[in-house]
């Protein structure tokens, strides 16, 4: 059962020589090598061509329509990157148009805030002057009638003066000079 290692070896260089056919005997070309040289060329034409009719252009149709559809997946991409970069400039000027109108907008609110808080001064002036003049006016009658009341009390002390005077002597230049004195008087 065990074999020596001899043997072994020769058992293997045997099975090996006759596993390469013509090969295994040397390089010797004889009619054997030849058919099996021209059937194992003819069986590698025929699997070249088995390959290319059945493989080689179905995979290399699958392949090109693949390329194809990269190419177009790649245009579409180019084509939106395009869009994109037109829609993002659109944007940028429609948001700077916005901040042009937005700053519009506050200049004008801001011109019109002005205006309202000068008319409301002006009016304000307007209504304190009013109200000096008003206020001018009401002590000048006040003014006036005070000085009707006291003329008028000057008056009624003169009468009274006058009817004791008379009380006591009438005598006419006198009572004048009274008068006149008290009403001089009263004036000053």
């Amino acid at each position: 059962m065990f074999l020596g290692i001899a043997e072994a070896l020769d058992s293997i260089t045997s099975y090996v020589k006759s596993a390469l056919g013509p090969l295994g005997n040397g390089l010797s070309f004889t009619l054997d090598f030849a058919i099996d040289f021209g059937i194992q060329l003819v069986a590698t034409i025929i699997l070249f061509v088995v390959v290319f009719i059945f493989f080689w252009k179905p995979i290399t149709k699958i392949l090109e329509k693949r390329r194809e559809a990269i190419d177009k997946e790649l245009d579409d991409a180019k084509l939106a990157k395009e869009n994109a970069v037109k829609v993002e400039a659109d944007l940028n000027k429609e948001l700077e148009n916005a901040r042009h109108q937005v700053k519009d907008m506050l200049d004008q609110a801001e011109k019109e805030a002005n205006l309202r808080r000068d008319m409301i001064i002006t009016d304000a002036k307007k209504e304190a002057k009013t109200r000096l003049e008003n206020l001018d006016k009401e002590l000048e009658m006040e003014r006036k009638n005070m000085e009707n009341d006291i003329k008028k009390q000057i008056v009624d002390i003169a009468f009274l003066a006058a009817e004791k005077i008379v009380a006591r002597e009438i005598d006419q230049e006198k009572y004048l000079k009274v008068v006149d004195s008290i009403i001089e008087g009263g004036q000053n």
